[in-house]
Order: C-alpha cells, then sequence, then structure tokens
C-alpha cells in the first residue's frame, strides 16, 4: 500500500521503533514515584517538555501534557472559558470538530467567522467585530486547516484580538513538522498540538499555555501537570514525541522542499484528467503536503473505496470516528456545489513518500476509465 494520509496520522518514525527495541522497558515507571526509576522518567518528561518549547520558541509558556490535540482543544477553550468566566468566543465555521463541538457545548454567546469560497479570512471583516467588544473574549482559529492545508493568518488576527481586549487560542496540529511555528512571534495565549502527526504515537499531545495565564481543569483526581491534568502521564507516549522532535527540523525543510514538489506536481497532472477537477484552496497559501480536490464524476465513497482497493490510501478530508465518509464540513462552510461536495478527496504526503510514488497515482488516476470519467461505475 501506498500511504497518502498523512493529515489523518503519520506512520511512526522508524528510528523510534527502533529505539524503544532497544531500551528496556523496566526504565519506564510512574513520573510522580519518588524511587530512581519514577525518578528517572520524570527527568524524561521534563527534557521533552523544554524540548518542544525549544523548538517553537515557548520559553514564555507552559507545557501542560495531554492525550492529545482534542484533549487540549477542550481544555484550552472550556478551562480558559470557565476560568475567565469569558462571555463570548468566536472562531470560524472551518475549524476542526474538536473545536466546533466544544464552542457549540459552552452555554455562552459565540460568533462563527465565514471565510471566502477560496477559504481565505477577510482581516478587515474580523476587526470590524472584534472593535465592538466591551469585555474580554477567547479567539480560537486553526493554524492550518487539516482538510485544505489553507495557512490562517493567525499572527494578523492575535494582534486584532489583543488590540480589542481579547485571548487567542490556536489549534497548530497539522502546522507543526510541515512549516515553521515561532508561538512567542504568534503572540498566542494557548496553543494545542499532537504527537502522530509528527511520527509519534496517538494518544500523546500537548497544551501550551503562556505564562500568566490561567484555565480550570477538566480531569481532577491528582496533582500533575500543574494540577491542570490530573493523570498519570503517557510517558512511553511522551517519549516518543520527544524523539519525533529531534527531526523537527528536518520534517519541515522536507515538506517545504520535496513535498511540494510533489504536492504541485501531482496537482499539475491530475488538473489534466478534467477540466472539471478543482482543487480547494488553490490561491491560499497552503501546507506544502496537502491537496484537496474534488472530480464531481465519482463519489468520494467510490473513489476511496477504488483507490484502496488498488494500493492508495487516500482520505475524504478529516478521518471520522464512525468510519463512514461524511461530507466535509469545511466544504460546506465554504458553500461549496453539492457534486463537488460529494466527490471531494484528499491527497496528504508525507516524509516517506517519493516522487515515484506520486507518479503511480498520478498514472493510476488517468489510466482507469471510472475515476477519468470514460466508464460509468456501478455502485
Amino acid at each position: 500500500m501506498i500511504y497518502f494520509d498523512y493529515n489523518g496520522t503519520a506512520p511512526l518514525q522508524k528510528k523510534i521503533f527502533s529505539k524503544l527495541n532497544s531500551i528496556n522497558i523496566k526504565n519506564f515507571a510512574n513520573p510522580s514515584s519518588v524511587h530512581k526509576v519514577g525518578r528517572n522518567s520524570k527527568k524524561i518528561i521534563e527534557e521533552v517538555r523544554n524540548k518542544l518549547k525549544e523548538k517553537i520558541n515557548a520559553s514564555n509558556y507552559n507545557v501542560i501534557y495531554t492525550s492529545g490535540a482534542t484533549e487540549s482543544n477542550n481544555l484550552a477553550i472550556k478551562g480558559f472559558t470557565k476560568k475567565n468566566d469569558i462571555k463570548k468566543i468566536f472562531s470560524f465555521k472551518t475549524e476542526h470538530l474538536s473545536v466546533l463541538d466544544v464552542i457549540n457545548e459552552i452555554q455562552t454567546e459565540k460568533f462563527f467567522f465565514e471565510t471566502d469560497k477560496t477559504g481565505a479570512i477577510d482581516l478587515n471583516k474580523v476587526e470590524d467585530i472584534l472593535q465592538k467588544e466591551k469585555k474580554p473574549f477567547l479567539f480560537s482559529v486553526m493554524l492550518a486547516n487539516n482538510e485544505t492545508g489553507i495557512i490562517n493568518p493567525v499572527k494578523e488576527i492575535a494582534f486584532l484580538v489583543k488590540k480589542n481586549g481579547g485571548f487567542i487560542h490556536s489549534d497548530g496540529v497539522q502546522a507543526l513538522g510541515k512549516i515553521p511555528i515561532n508561538i512567542n512571534e504568534l503572540n498566542l495565549d494557548l496553543f494545542s498540538l499532537s504527537s502522530h502527526k509528527i511520527g509519534g504515537f496517538s494518544g500523546s499531545g500537548a497544551l501550551l499555555i503562556r505564562k500568566g495565564i490561567n484555565i480550570s481543569p477538566e480531569l481532577m483526581g491528582g496533582g500533575q501537570e500543574r494540577s491542570l491534568r490530573a493523570g498519570t502521564e503517557n510517558i512511553l507516549g511522551i517519549f516518543a514525541f520527544g524523539e519525533a522532535l529531534d527531526n523537527l527540523e528536518e520534517l519541515i525543510e522536507f515538506s517545504k522542499n520535496q513535498l511540494k514538489e510533489y504536492r504541485d506536481y501531482f496537482e499539475s497532472q491530475i488538473k489534466k484528467v478534467s477540466n472539471e477537477i478543482i482543487i480547494f484552496g488553490e490561491d491560499c497559501e497552503r501546507l506544502p503536503n496537502t491537496s484537496f480536490f474534488s472530480h464531481p464524476f465519482l463519489s468520494s465513497d467510490t473513489q476511496v473505496a477504488l483507490l484502496d482497493q488498488n494500493g492508495f490510501c487516500v482520505s475524504s478530508g478529516s478521518a471520522c470516528s464512525s468510519g463512514k465518509i461524511e461530507h466535509s464540513h469545511v466544504l460546506q462552510a465554504l458553500n461549496v456545489e453539492k457534486k463537488y461536495l460529494d466527490s471531494a478527496i484528499r491527497v496528504s504526503l508525507g516524509w516517506e513518500n517519493t516522487k515515484g510514488e506520486v507518479q503511480s497515482l498520478v498514472n493510476f488516476w488517468s489510466n482507469n476509465s471510472y475515476l477519468n470519467g470514460k466508464t460509468t461505475y456501478a455502485r
């Protein structure tokens, strides 16, 4: 199988697998234990904590370990809103559901900005709305969209938020390892990350909180993580997170150069299949590895199944817990026509992909009579 679903989850970095096989698992214990093995485990999680801060210029932030981005987003939005008695939350309709569903659950006023049909954000509209706010508010905006790959102007939004007395949270999951991140320069208050997008284990993530910002815990029952996240830390997950972070600069460089070249080549070739193919976010700044496109001849589920049967792993957007293919809420927010909404496919590349693999996908798409529209597919 050729894997083109890095935005869903990335494969475990090979060096992590090798390292875990070579270490003595008995050297890991509860980091809160006072014995030698416990102290050694505590040392590991503190070293990874410092490494993460160093990699994204977060010396002015506290790192709280979580089970991943979903928990980090929940903790950031719920915890900050509750602790600071926030009366209004701003966000976008194109955010990940772990942000949208949390905001919709909170009993407070909320406002969701729309983007234009390309996915671009109108900063003038953001400023017009925010300058009317008289009380502190929270604004949540992802750094890069997981489906379209569109990179949002988070630094500019943060400036407008702070200018008008608000606080800002960003989901940075898809951006980590694909583009450089300087959290201090972005001027964020809260920042969510996950390990499995850069080749660590799923089930391990972090929330970065600017020093001086206070939030309420969502999980009770222990004093771990500054009493903001009860429960024994996932020591093996954190260890793997740290190992993955060691390669962060190389991942970014590979993404900026090779993956962008592969992505651009793929899109140039796929558009030759049919003049009806559209690429979402094509005119916006995007993650170098992401191509989200639509060919209205075949439904998304048919395309995904057909490609899967022939050795290609792609997706139709965000991974759904039900395992079913559903319409992208991101594309619905962009008011995409139904025929394109029904047939959207995401190809997301990563460090194990080669140009030859991309060429194989291009060849299959071009030569398969179902995918190129020359044969009717029996549904």
